[in-house]
């Protein structure tokens, strides 16, 4: 630990204890959590349902392949069937970690050493800006297909027809999304985005799609499509904002890194975050590398987006 000198005992420090940046860290670490899963919408939906996970290799779920047909009606002294099918199989997912550093150079220590309040503030828009940053990297590569990010499943991948975490979904028809080819919104949107629902349901209000998310352009020209009962009710309830735009009575609402012309219908009883328990935006101490000037703290995630019932979401493609 760096020690703080003084030059007199009313003088403030001319170098900065690793402990004081260390506990400043932590004070803004409830900020940093909540940022991060309210700030993005694809990130606080996805959390809704985030399991955490004590550690392990891998993320393993374990699914319903097909129906059980085992039992049946009998009467009497019938024979009864004590043999069972396997109808389950399992799908593994890799870990994905980010990070994001809090860095501090001598130069900036320095620069903000007249003054404890200083070096605080200057800690505090450090972590704020390390915070903006992880967000928006996990925002993105849950959105769509980034290369860095090369274990983290983005909603793209999810929700397809083809190899998700160890399946493979042209082999295993029970692994597969709906995916339509839309076209113009304004002409099939609607009628595209309620064929979707109903593919994916179970039945009429069991298993189905509770968030749609498209595209900021899409979004608006869903908007549109509103309007007209927004004049006949005399109401502008439906132009109040994105919570109030639904479709099926379900949320209505667009991320910043969709991209152009999809729209997904999730169903996020299945669809989650999971994260390592002890790796779930941690941040670690400030320590000073043998090799440079500065000190450094590092925001930690570790955990991948997740189903375990895939042909229950639904995605449009070509919308225009």
């Amino acid at each position: 630990m760096a020690s703080v000198t003084m030059t007199s005992p009313y003088a403030v420090p001319t170098t900065i204890d690793d402990t004081v940046l260390t506990t400043s860290l932590a004070d803004y670490q409830k900020r940093l959590v909540d940022n991060v899963y309210n700030g993005a919408a694809v990130l606080r939906i996805l959390s809704e349902n985030k399991r955490t996970i004590n550690g392990g290799t891998s993320i393993v779920e374990t699914l319903i392949r097909e129906k059980q047909d085992d039992g049946g009606f009998y009467l009497g002294a019938d024979v009864l069937n004590n043999t069972q099918g396997h109808d389950t199989t399992i799908v593994e997912y890799r870990w994905q970690n980010a990070y994001e550093p809090i860095v501090i150079t001598r130069d900036e220590e320095r620069a903000n050493s007249g003054d404890m309040h200083k070096i605080l503030d200057l800690t505090g828009t450090k972590i704020s800006l390390s915070e903006r940053a992880i967000r928006d990297r996990l925002s993105q590569a849950l959105s769509k297909p980034v290369g860095a990010a090369n274990r983290l499943y983005d909603l793209e991948t999810l929700i397809n027809t083809g190899t998700l975490g160890s399946l493979a979904g042209g082999t295993y028809t029970f692994w597969q999304a709906t995916v339509t080819a839309s076209g113009a919104f304004a002409t099939q949107g609607l009628t595209d985005m309620t064929t979707g629902y109903y593919a994916v349901s179970s039945e009429e209000m069991v298993d189905n799609p509770n968030y749609f998310l498209t595209t900021k352009t899409i979004y608006q020209k869903f908007e549109q499509t509103r309007l007209p009962l927004e004049r006949i009710s005399n109401s502008m309830s439906a132009n109040a904002g994105f919570t109030n735009l639904t479709f099926k009575g379900k949320p209505v609402t667009y991320g910043n890194y969709i991209q152009t012309g999809l729209l997904f219908g999730l169903n996020t009883a299945y669809d989650y975050l999971a994260v390592d328990s002890a790796t779930d935006l941690v941040t670690t101490p400030f320590i000073t590398p043998t090799n440079q000037t500065v000190k450094v703290a590092y925001i930690l995630w570790r955990g991948n987006l997740v189903t375990n019932n895939r042909r229950r979401n639904f995605k449009l493609t070509g919308i225009t």
